[in-house]
């Protein structure tokens, strides 16, 4: 999942509001196709919004993106390709769809941190610890305090997604 203790440390990628799922964090063609592989979607992550992304995002580096990031057709192609990237996600608010398809892929996201991209630049170095809340850019000091996520959705994340999670509670056996 993430660093040491749900942290993430690298380069800020900075999108927009109104980001769409799909079409916007993975082209249309991509999700016709049905692939469900993170490392293969991950090869057109953003690709629509920000052609180096692919080739140039690094496992560690953050995704900013400002108001209702996600919106759209819910696929779980879009999420399944942030997390096949490595990277997490801090959004100034994401849609309540997205935020669902997140929490069932893995994702690493801060959704609701109004005011990120006041303190983030493109390019700017910067530290995430997602279980605090806390979104720190290393180049100018400045650090935003956001909602953290509950606990009870960590364990799901960290598990690595809904299917890791399930496969690690207790069965139960029917007499």
């Amino acid at each position: 999942m993430t660093g040491e203790e749900g942290r993430m440390k690298g380069r800020a990628w900075v999108f927009g509001d109104d980001v769409l799922n799909d079409g916007g964090v993975v082209p249309g063609e991509v999700i016709r196709k049905l692939i469900v592989d993170p490392r293969v979607l991950a090869t057109h992550c953003m690709a629509s919004m920000n052609p180096r992304f692919p080739g140039e995002a690094k496992p560690g580096d953050v995704i900013v993106a400002g108001r209702r990031f996600g919106k759209g057709q819910m696929h779980v192609t879009g999420p399944l390709s942030i997390k096949g990237s490595g990277v997490g996600l801090v959004t100034e608010s994401m849609t309540r769809g997205f935020f669902r398809l997140c929490v069932t892929a893995g994702v690493p996201m801060i959704p609701f941190a109004p005011g990120v991209r006041e303190i983030v630049r493109e390019g700017d170095p910067v530290e995430v610890d997602f279980r605090r809340g806390r979104i720190a850019n290393l180049a100018t000091g400045q650090v935003l305090e956001a909602p953290p996520l509950p606990d009870f959705l960590w364990e799901i994340i960290e598990a690595g997604g809904e299917r890791e999670w399930l496969k690690r509670q207790p069965q139960e056996t029917v007499a």
